[in-house]
């Protein structure tokens, strides 16, 4: 989808960072087919992003509901479920939507990796891609594919990601340039448990600010 107009996709779209994982809490790679389950404090902060949307869009709102296939995504959405009163099992998983692979670097501390290979997240906050893993363009080229892929009704969409990958969603979804060294539209970082609105083209925050936090 080379040619998308961010200010054509119809409706709103809630953009939600999962909560804190046990893997985030010790500073370590986290892999997509890997279960890291959330933390007290990852639990708190989904049930935070379910209040929020509660506030905004009212209790058992008419909304299309997209998820990462992680099993902290997964988690995070069904805590938000619970709150707005929806059915987890109506939202539609998709692979695309999941978190820059790392490669062989999965399931290893910040710590180790960075000993054998030097730093490994920017000023910007961003992840260096490992050897063997995903590249912004490859992480922008496939969120691309997954907008094309939505239906044209438009209506609300709530979608639970992740750090990263959230980032260059929001990103295609603003029409930001791609970034000099990435080579993908990378918006701001924000803290776990954050929403980022997004309509016509345009971002704001409903829940959580820009911060220095890694990626999840």
């Amino acid at each position: 989808m080379p040619d998308l107009d961010p200010s054509a996709l119809p409706g709103r779209f809630f953009v939600m960072r999962h909560g804190e994982t046990v893997y985030n809490a010790t500073r370590r790679l986290q892999a997509n087919h890997i279960h890291t389950p959330l933390t007290r404090i990852g639990t708190e902060q989904a049930l935070a992003m379910g209040a929020a949307l509660r506030g905004a869009l009212g209790d058992r709102p008419p909304v299309t509901l997209h998820v990462s296939e992680t099993g902290r995504a997964l988690q995070t959405m069904a805590l938000v479920c619970d709150v707005l009163g929806l059915d987890w099992f109506a939202a539609r998983r998709d692979l695309r939507l999941v978190e820059i692979d790392m490669g062989s670097w999965c399931g290893r501390t910040y710590a180790d990796v960075e000993a054998e290979h030097g730093p490994i997240v920017d000023t910007e906050h961003l992840l260096r891609p490992a050897p063997d893993g995903e590249d912004y363009a490859m992480i922008a080229a496939r969120l691309r594919d997954w907008l094309a892929a939505l239906p044209d009704a438009g209506g609300d969409h709530v979608v639970v990601m992740h750090g990263i990958s959230s980032r260059v969603l929001r990103g295609v979804m603003t029409g930001l340039p791609d970034h000099p060294v990435r080579h993908a539209p990378i918006a701001p970082a924000q803290t776990q448990g954050s929403i980022a609105l997004i309509e016509g083209g345009r971002e704001s925050v409903l829940l959580g600010a820009a911060v220095g936090a890694l990626h999840a």
